[in-house]
């Protein structure tokens, strides 16, 4: 299906294509070798290229959240075959899961999810850190449940609404706590509101303090939203 890294004229065509279908999304009608015969055909390419382009995941994810009534299940999964890695659809069905939309979205998307298995451990992103550098780490260590559950490493949250800036994803509780060592490696001390804003404020108020205090203490009588942890030793 895809035959080969896609290129910012490539990704740009399909960001035209996907607005065409209603996604929030815009680009040029730009060449490229590819004819998708179907909704489901262009969507299926979309996905493959996704790991290439975090912005092109939030599209899709987006489009998915709005337009799934569009999508033809059974059409969309008989492309699996032919996709390299049909759990990148798993992933996106995975993000809009996660935005708590109505009860039937959750449903069509795990039907798109049957029967599919998590891949051996690997990126989401292709070419998108550093070979062994700091975001490549955090990728690795802090990555999000929804990457994670289907075998990939990834940390990077999908933009839902690009107006209100809102996106999706959480880390489960060994992700958390990585990032929780890193925020110490980074400074001393740590308040519940560092420790939250590093976390996109995904998690309750309440789950920041446990997490806390799994780990770090308040020196002396500290207390109040502005108090600092400090690591127990």
């Amino acid at each position: 299906m895809l035959k080969a890294p896609p290129s910012l004229s490539y990704l740009s065509r399909m960001y035209y294509e996907l607005s065409r279908a209603g996604a929030a999304s815009s680009g040029e009608k730009s060449p490229w070798p590819y004819r998708p015969k179907s909704l489901e055909e262009l969507i299926a390419l979309g996905a493959e290229m996704s790991r290439y382009d975090p912005r092109l995941l939030g599209i899709l994810v987006e489009f998915m959240l709005k337009h799934w009534r569009k999508v033809m299940p059974q059409a969309l999964r008989s492309y699996y075959p032919l996709m390299k890695t049909p759990q990148t659809l798993a992933v996106i069905g995975e993000f809009a899961k996660s935005a708590r939309g109505e009860k039937e979205t959750a449903y069509f998307m795990e039907y798109l999810q049957k029967g599919l298995k998590p891949v051996p451990s690997q990126l989401y992103f292709l070419n998108l850190y550093a070979p062994g550098g700091k975001l490549m780490g955090s990728a690795a260590e802090e990555g999000l449940s929804q990457y994670k559950k289907w075998g990939f490493l990834g940390r990077e949250r999908p933009t839902i609404d690009v107006y209100q800036k809102k996106t999706v994803g959480h880390l489960d509780a060994d992700s958390r706590r990585n990032l929780l060592k890193r925020l110490f490696r980074e400074k001393k001390q740590v308040s519940v509101r560092d420790y939250l804003s590093a976390l996109g404020n995904t998690i309750s108020r309440q789950q920041a303090l446990q997490d806390l205090k799994s780990m770090a203490k308040l020196p002396g009588r500290a207390r109040g939203p502005g108090a600092q942890w400090v690591l127990h030793k």
